[in-house]
């Protein structure tokens, strides 16, 4: 066989490249299923150093006039398949990350505290950077006539917001790393299900619920036999605070199609205060939407056969701290969470529905 120098050049160079990966697999620097697509992608290359007529060929079947050209639609092609595959390993990698900081955050608390449970009711208090308001939502929520049990789910604040919350006598579940509010709220649902709570309320830490508002849920999933009751801003007339005019668009966007896609209306989808039963517990123990997490759970519960109600609360404004959406941020949160919704109804109910 006559090689042509840029044949060997060609070869020697995908050689070495096998070679090289070859190395790392066998040192384990990088595992088998990583390696795939790089070993598919060496051979390919060391084909096409062997046989010269190779391009010409590709060319004439995939109808390309310039056949040189095929190598960079090949390497294109390669490059998004890796693209893919790394999305692919960092979403698997980013769910073993939380699900790893929210057993670290539960830890000793569980055996610690499974027998302090004094109340069938868990209020879990989700709570990032919240010094300022933790302390009133704490003592607003022990005015509550009705026996209540707390839980401060401290998602990797850097102020003291867990030092004040422990102050004042409450467990506190310290997740080591900040995971947003859907990680911090599902820790409070797995510590709720552990301990077999039969309700659990969704409560702020920025002190815009209000505890007195509780008795309202409560009477609703009593009323109307519901799994899940969503305190609503926009059921009827209340005084209180009813967000911006950005977010109450975003409000009404997302009403419009979760009633498209579940047949129900909910007119407060991003209302983050909530009662859940002992049915909705357990399931979004293991079920929960990581980021901005509410208009994707009413699509989740609507579509694994929850029963949803809504019941007219009052709210205050955020009494300490910052909001973690942006006014820029919100336009990006509206198409993140209509993507994500869209994506929930499409995929099959994880609970058969008959």
């Amino acid at each position: 066989m006559y090689f042509e120098k840029i044949q060997a050049f060609s070869l020697l160079f995908s050689l070495i490249i096998f070679t090289f990966i070859f190395g790392l697999v066998q040192k384990r620097r990088v595992k088998e299923e990583y390696s795939i697509l790089w070993f598919l992608m060496s051979i390919f290359f060391i084909y096409l150093s062997l046989d010269k007529h190779a391009i010409d060929r590709f060319g004439d079947l995939f109808g390309v006039a310039y056949k040189p050209s095929i190598l960079m639609l090949f390497t294109t092609a390669f490059t998004f398949l890796v693209l893919i595959h790394v999305s692919i390993i960092i979403t698997k990698l980013s769910d073993q990350n939380k699900e790893l900081i929210q057993e670290l955050g539960l830890g000793n608390l569980i055996g610690h505290y499974a027998r302090e449970k004094n109340a069938e009711i868990l209020v879990i208090v989700p709570a990032y950077n919240e010094e300022a308001s933790i302390a009133e939502v704490i003592a607003d929520l022990r005015s509550n006539q009705r026996p209540l049990d707390i839980i401060v789910v401290n998602d990797g604040s850097i102020d003291r917001t867990s030092a004040i919350a422990r102050l004042h006598g409450v467990a506190v579940i310290d997740l080591p790393k900040n995971l947003g509010i859907g990680g911090a709220v599902q820790a409070g649902f797995k510590y709720a299900d552990r301990l077999d709570y039969q309700v659990a309320i969704q409560f702020d830490g920025d002190g815009q619920h209000i505890a007195s508002e509780i008795e309202k849920l409560l009477a609703t999933m009593d009323e109307k036999k519901a799994n899940v009751v969503i305190g609503s801003r926009f059921i009827g007339w209340n005084e209180g605070y009813r967000s911006t005019f950005v977010r109450r668009f975003g409000i009404h966007l997302f009403d419009a199609v979760n009633s498209i896609l579940i047949g129900q209306r909910v007119t407060d989808n991003t209302s983050g205060f909530r009662a859940y039963d002992s049915r909705a517990i357990s399931f979004l123990a293991s079920h929960y939407p990581i980021d901005y997490p509410e208009p994707e759970a009413v699509i989740l519960l609507g579509r694994n056969g929850f029963k949803l109600a809504e019941s007219s609360i009052c709210m205050r404004e955020r009494q300490g701290g910052t909001s973690s959406i942006s006014s820029l941020g919100a336009i990006y949160y509206m198409v993140k969470v209509l993507l994500a919704i869209v994506m929930t109804a499409l995929r099959k109910p994880i609970i058969s529905v008959d």
